[in-house]
């Protein structure tokens, strides 16, 4: 029993050192388990801590990311409002240089006048900076309209060659400077004034020197042909103008820019040409020559006059060349009539056209030959025509009658009708003429009337047919023999004079006439009371044997 309580009392012992063992375990784990647990708690609190540090720095963090937002979009705007409104200096730099224009001075110049136009939209938010900017803008157009007018004008001076090349900005210089009107015309008078300096001097070495190596050769060469000279200076014009025209156009943004540059240009070479052709025109003599050079100038009239306004000085000067030689040609068919007129040439006893008439009827038949060839595009061919004959015909006509002024009545009827005629069937054979013709035709009928009455008169007193208040018996039979009579030889009815007549038309007509009007009084003599078997013709008869 004593064994059994001692190995209980070892194996308790045991037992106890061994739960000593798990006991010290367990405390030493109880401890660590502590440590962690407030360890965790530390770490707890630490974190507690942290996420309140950290929630303060999110909230600055997003309020940075807000503002940082907000000045991106205001350096954006800034950015925008400078692109569109600013010009650098560099920029500005390039609009002041007259020297030499810079290859970009357009393109800056455009963006000014954007900006200047864009400001009017900013003024209705932000009135101040929209004046202030306008106000810059307007003052950098200004040193780039004047820096642009400089070089424009210093550019124009020197195209004074007689073909000139302009550099390509200057058409566009001259379309910018359209904004400033009074430096756009400023301009305009520049280059004017050169091209015209340029324009007169080749105007004066065509005529005196020739184009180079003497080919062509001097207008002045052919001087003594008026001809030839007037229609080579007006045509040398005539293709410079066209193309100075050219040259405007390829140069200067409207064709009113272009017209009044133009007239400007072509007023130097006026006082030239004036001198020149008066000189041609004064010293011709020839009215077919003078006739020749009228339907010149009216040709290059009508050919230059497009390209020139109606008020233009060349086109003035040319109407008034126009009109002194039509004066001068006018004058010396005049004086060329009238002196045919002094030399009193009477008409011949068989009544035909004079010497003087026929020389006359010459010069109006070369005239109108001339004239016929002649192209003005302008004048109406029917007008011309009209002024020419009034010129030329009215005189051959007053020649003819002053002819005739010492014929007797039958006479002077006939040789008209002869002369006139002559005129007539010239007239004919143009063209347009019909006015002239018709009032030819109606002085020709006035004579032929007179010259059928002539002849009825005549037939009347061969017939010795009395007047209707002395008819009677005896007279009615002196009648009847004489009709007879003159019936079996009817030459003795014929006026003399009538058979000198050209026409046969004309002579068959006053015949008939006479004859009609005579039938018609036969028959109130034959149905008379007093006739009483005594005329025994009927008047179908009478009529029958007259013709």
């Amino acid at each position: 029993a004593v064994v059994s309580t001692q190995s209980t009392g070892d194996m308790s012992t045991e037992l106890c050192e061994s739960f000593s063992h798990v006991n010290q375990l367990v405390e030493t784990l109880s401890s660590e388990i502590t440590a962690m647990s407030d360890s965790c708690r530390s770490m707890t609190s630490q974190l507690s801590n942290a996420r309140q540090q950290m929630q303060g720095l999110l909230e600055k963090t997003s309020k940075i990311k807000r503002e940082s937002a907000s000045v991106e979009m205001k350096r954006e705007v800034i950015s925008a409002f400078i692109s569109r409104y600013h010009v650098s200096p560099s920029e500005a730099a390039i609009l002041s240089h007259a020297d030499a224009l810079d290859p970009n001075f357009f393109q800056v110049f455009g963006r000014v006048k954007t900006i200047h136009q864009d400001c009017k939209i900013l003024l209705q938010a932000h009135q101040t900076t929209g004046l202030q900017i306008m106000e810059n803008m307007a003052n950098m157009q200004d040193t780039a309209f004047q820096t642009l007018y400089k070089w424009t004008q210093n550019e124009c001076r020197h195209l004074t060659v007689d073909v000139p090349e302009p550099p390509p900005s200057l058409k566009q210089a001259f379309l910018m400077l359209q904004d400033r009107e009074h430096l756009y015309d400023a301009t305009l008078e520049e280059l004017g004034k050169v091209r015209r300096a340029a324009l007169l001097r080749m105007f004066i070495n065509s005529l005196t020197r020739g184009g180079p190596g003497g080919n062509p050769k001097p207008i002045e060469l052919s001087s003594h042909d008026p001809i030839r000279y007037g229609g080579d200076m007006l045509a040398w014009l005539h293709q410079s103008i066209a193309s100075e025209r050219d040259f405007l156009l390829s140069l200067l943004p409207s064709p009113d820019s272009v017209l009044k540059v133009l007239c400007q240009i072509t007023e130097g070479v006026c006082r030239t040409l004036k001198i020149r052709v008066e000189q041609i025109i004064n010293n011709t003599e020839e009215c077919i020559t003078l006739l020749q050079i009228c339907n010149i100038i009216q040709f290059y009239l009508s050919t230059i006059k497009p390209f020139l306004s109606d008020t233009a000085p060349l086109i003035e000067l040319i109407v008034k060349l126009s009109v002194q030689c039509s004066k001068q040609f006018k004058q010396h068919v005049t004086l060329y009539i009238s002196r045919l007129s002094d030399r009193n040439d009477l008409p011949t006893p068989d009544l035909l056209p004079t010497l003087a008439f026929q020389e006359a009827l010459h010069l109006l038949k070369v005239i109108l030959n001339t004239h016929d060839v002649s192209v003005v595009p302008e004048v109406s061919p029917t007008e011309s025509m009209t002024q020419l004959l009034e010129v030329v015909v009215s005189p051959i006509v007053t020649l003819c009658t002053l002819s005739a002024s010492q014929l007797e009545v039958v006479e002077t009827a006939v040789y008209l009708i002869n002369i006139l005629s002559c005129v007539y069937n010239v007239l004919a054979m143009y063209e347009n003429t019909d006015s002239k013709l018709t009032v030819l035709q109606c002085k020709i009928d006035e004579e032929l009337e007179t010259l059928t009455n002539l002849q009825y008169d005549h037939m009347m007193k061969i017939t010795s047919i009395p007047p209707s208040d002395m008819i009677n018996p005896d007279r009615l039979s002196t009648v009847a023999s004489k009709l007879d009579q003159a019936l079996c030889n009817s030459e003795v009815l014929w006026l003399q004079q009538c058979t000198k007549l050209t026409s046969l038309k004309h002579r068959n007509g006053v015949w008939r006439g006479a004859a009609e009007q005579f039938v018609l009084l036969y028959s109130s003599l034959v149905t008379s009371p007093h006739n009483t078997g005594i005329l025994v013709k009927s008047p179908d008869q009478i009529s029958q044997l007259l013709k």
